[in-house]
C-alpha cells in the first residue's frame, strides 16, 4: 500500500508527531539500536505501550537507563526475540520443560547470516550484540536456566574492514549455566549457502534439535528412536514467528497482562552480549 502511495495509517516525519496522536495506543520501535535509548523512553513517557526490536540499547548502561524509564512509566513492554514464537523453538522448549530429555547437560547453537551493509554495522554493536544475542536469549528460553559466565573468541575470516569497528565475522562463545550445564553459541557473518540457524539441547535421556530444515525443523532423539515433527517451509516458518510475537503483544494489551519477553529478558540479553564482547577482547572468562 505504501509503495502505491496509499499508507495503511497516517505517515509522520518525527517521533513527537506520532506520540501526539491520541489514536496511537502502542508503538513498535524498529529504529537503529543506537537510537533506542532515545526513542523507547519517549514512547513510554507518552503513555504508549512499547514493542521494541532487540537489542534494548547499544550499551548495558543505556539499556538499564532505558529499562528504568519504562518501569517508571508503567506502560506495557515487549522485546522482539521472535525465536521464542517460532513453532520449532517453542516446541523444543515444551519438550525440555516436560522432561523429555531429562536433565539438561549441554546446548549447542548456531546462527549464520549474510553480512549487513556497512552503515548498519557502524551502529549495530557488533556480531555478539546483533546476531549472537538471539542465541543467548534462546539458550535461556530453551533450557529455563541462566547463563552464569561466558568465554568468547572471534576472528575476521572474510571481511578485513570489520577491524575498523573492532568487530569480527566469526565468533564462538562458551556458556556456563547456573545449574551446571555447558553451552556453545557459534555465529558468523558468512552464509554462502543461505541463512542457517539451529539449536541442540542435550540431556540425560536424549536431545532436542531445532534448525532450518524445510521438512523437519524439530526432532526429538531418545533411546527408542527419533521423532520428527513436520512444519512448513523455512520462509513460512519465520514469517509466522514474527507475526506470532506481534499478535502476542496485542493480545497481552487487550487482556491487560504483562507482555513477554519483558525487560528482564531484554536486559539479560544485552548483559550477555556485552560480557561476550569483553571476553573476546580481554581473553578471559566473564562472570555474569
Amino acid at each position: 500500500m505504501i509503495a502505491s502511495g496509499e499508507a495503511p495509517c497516517p505517515l509522520v516525519e518525527d517521533v513527537d508527531a506520532l506520540l501526539a496522536m491520541p489514536a496511537v495506543d502502542a508503538v513498535v520501535v524498529v529504529s537503529p539500536a543506537s537510537l533506542h535509548h532515545n526513542h523507547i523512553p519517549r514512547v513510554a513517557a507518552a503513555g504508549k505501550a512499547v514493542f521494541a526490536e532487540k537489542p534494548l540499547a547499544d550499551s548495558v548502561e543505556r539499556a538499564r537507563q532505558t529499562a528504568d524509564a519504562v518501569c517508571r512509566s508503567g506502560v506495557p513492554f515487549q522485546i522482539g526475540f521472535q525465536r521464542r514464537f517460532d513453532p520449532g523453538y517453542a516446541r523444543a522448549r515444551e519438550l525440555i520443560a516436560a522432561g523429555a530429555i531429562g536433565e539438561v547437560e549441554m546446548l549447542r547453537a548456531l546462527t549464520c547470516d549474510r553480512i549487513p551493509p556497512v552503515d548498519f554495522l557502524r551502529t549495530s554493536g557488533g556480531l555478539f550484540w546483533d546476531l549472537a544475542i538471539h542465541d543467548f536469549d534462546a539458550a535461556r528460553f530453551l533450557t529455563g536456566d541462566e547463563i552464569a559466565a561466558v568465554f568468547a573468541v572471534g576472528a575476521i575470516a572474510v571481511e578485513p574492514w570489520l577491524a575498523e569497528f573492532d568487530d569480527i565475522d566469526h565468533g564462538i562463545v562458551t556458556l556456563r549455566f547456573k545449574r551446571g550445564a555447558l553451552g556453545v553459541a557459534q555465529s558468523c557473518w558468512r552464509a554462502p549457502a543461505g541463512y542457517d540457524i539451529r539449536a541442540e539441547v542435550h540431556g540425560s535421556l536424549g536431545k532436542v534439535v531445532t534448525e532450518v530444515d524445510e521438512k523437519f525443523p524439530t526432532r526429538l532423539y531418545r533411546d527408542n528412536g527419533v521423532s520428527m515433527e513436520r512444519h512448513d517451509q523455512f520462509i513460512e516458518r519465520f514469517a509466522d514467528a514474527y507475526r506470532f510475537e506481534l499478535q502476542a503483544f496485542v493480545d497481552a494489551l487487550r487482556a491487560d497482562r504483562e507482555p513477554s519477553p519483558y525487560l528482564d529478558d531484554a536486559l539479560r540479553a544485552v548483559e550477555i552480549a556485552d560480557a561476550a564482547t569483553r571476553s573476546r577482547r580481554e581473553g578471559r572468562w566473564i562472570e555474569l
